[in-house]
């Protein structure tokens, strides 16, 4: 495998590579889009919501916003001790006290973990006037995209060249950084590679 013209400009990557099977590098892709894990806010209580968005439908856009991840601390709350019911090792708290008149902003929110943020400050959620209100709490927790949409931390693609090389584009969503993006979505299908070998023999 060669991997040449590989740039970097914020959260998108180029390289063109050769060396690999067209199933090797859409095993890429897909892990990328579906099979790594990060944050995202799951559980949302609202305890004040005068804005004209209703709970379900603010909760949804409150979701979709992408949370920076520590993968050295958090892990997936399938595979936590605590069976599902939220602890310190798979659940952060992200809590927001807002008051119009204002646009409220996924940067307003407050976590109990300053490494599990909104990866971007300023996308707008809502806009309150006055004596409008959102008070909430949500509970961060780790997935995958196959499961959900707002557990996907990035986008993938390739094109063929002339050549028989593919030039390769990813763009990391925030959760991660693009590089550890793509050095995790590697690992993961040279390890399930490894896997395969082992149950051949």
């Amino acid at each position: 495998m060669k991997v040449t013209n590989f740039t970097k400009k914020g959260d998108v990557v180029e390289f063109d590579i050769s060396g690999v099977d067209v199933a090797v590098l859409n095993a890429f892709r897909r892990t990328i889009v579906s099979g790594l894990p990060i944050m995202a806010m799951e559980k949302i209580t609202f305890y004040n919501n005068s804005s004209i968005l209703n709970d379900e439908i603010l909760g949804h856009r409150i979701g979709l916003v992408p949370l920076t991840t520590d993968l050295k601390t958090y892990i997936p709350r399938v595979d936590c001790t605590c069976k599902g019911e939220g602890c310190a090792k798979c659940t952060a708290t992200l809590t927001l006290d807002v008051s119009g008149p204002g646009t409220l902003y996924s940067g307003d929110f407050k976590s109990t973990d300053e490494n599990i943020k909104p990866a971007y400050e300023k996308i707008p959620l809502v806009k309150l006037l006055s004596e409008q209100k959102v008070k909430a709490e949500a509970e961060a927790v780790m997935g995958y995209g196959s499961e959900h949409v707002k557990w996907q931390p990035g986008v993938a693609g390739y094109e063929i060249k002339d050549n028989g090389s593919f030039h390769v584009v990813v763009e990391s969503y925030g959760p991660l950084p693009v590089d550890e993006l793509i050095k995790n979505a590697f690992e993961v299908v040279g390890g399930k590679i490894g896997q395969l070998k082992e149950k051949i023999k």
